[in-house]
């Protein structure tokens, strides 16, 4: 999804090149704001976990609808103990303010039979590269009965193999985007986004189910439907017209 991060002393410079296949209507999907917070305040909270894992627990942004070559983050942590709480300021190419957002992660003992814990970069840049087609293609989801739908896939996963948090973001704005601009026939961007990480998706097909509040809110919910229909993340996401 097209986030960068590189260390920089105690902390991380975080960034998001803004280009057509990350976009929507011209702006940055509000889900990459969401990707570049997970990966960027995720890596601080690695940093602070030892051999723990740390997993998000929620995720909030709120930003202003521009169109911006490039939004740059900087991770500040707030607090850093069993849950771990972290401030995300973004700004845009010129260093105005453009956007915040904060995260919650919490540390869980690593299991025996879990995956081994990967190495998190200390000294050098770390690059996710940008996609190579738009994201709602990459993403191959199909309509369903109340939203959108995917199927688990290697490419989906994060490193303890579940479906990665910015992913589970990225199928709920686009289910949301396409019932409300199917239902007010007008050009829709988000320009808030609250994610609550309920339960890990580990099995498949998931099912982004859209619960419109007016014109220009939904809330969705992100559904495990090949385990027993469990909410994998509950999404309460607001856009405007263009």
């Amino acid at each position: 999804m097209g986030a960068h991060l590189r260390r920089a002393g105690d902390t991380a410079e975080c960034w998001l090149r803004v280009t057509p296949e990350i976009s929507s209507h011209g702006v940055a999907l509000g889900s990459t704001l969401v990707m570049l917070v997970d990966v960027g305040a995720g890596w601080m909270a690695e940093m602070t976990s030892g051999d723990d894992w740390s997993f998000t627990v929620d995720i909030g942004i709120r930003r202003a609808p521009v169109s911006t070559p490039r939004i740059n983050g900087t991770p500040v942590v707030q607090r850093a103990g069993r849950t771990i709480s972290i401030d995300f300021p973004m700004t845009d190419d010129a260093g105005e303010p453009t956007a915040t957002g904060v995260s919650t992660f919490i540390r869980l003992p690593r299991r025996p039979q879990d995956p081994a814990r990967p190495d998190f970069p200390t000294d050098s840049m770390a690059i996710w590269h940008p996609p190579e087609a738009p994201l709602a293609e990459l993403l191959a989801a199909r309509p369903s009965a109340d939203g959108l739908e995917v199927d688990l896939r290697p490419e989906l996963l994060n490193p303890a193999g579940i479906l990665q948090g910015g992913v589970a973001a990225l199928l709920a704005e686009l289910a949301a985007q396409r019932r409300l601009e199917a239902a007010t026939g007008r050009r829709l961007v988000s320009t808030s986004f609250d994610v609550r990480y309920v339960t890990m998706g580990r099995v498949g097909p998931f099912d982004a189910v859209v619960e419109p509040i007016g014109d220009e809110m939904a809330v969705v919910k992100v559904i495990d439907r090949g385990a027993d229909d469990a909410v994998v993340t509950h999404n309460l996401i607001g856009f405007t017209a263009v």
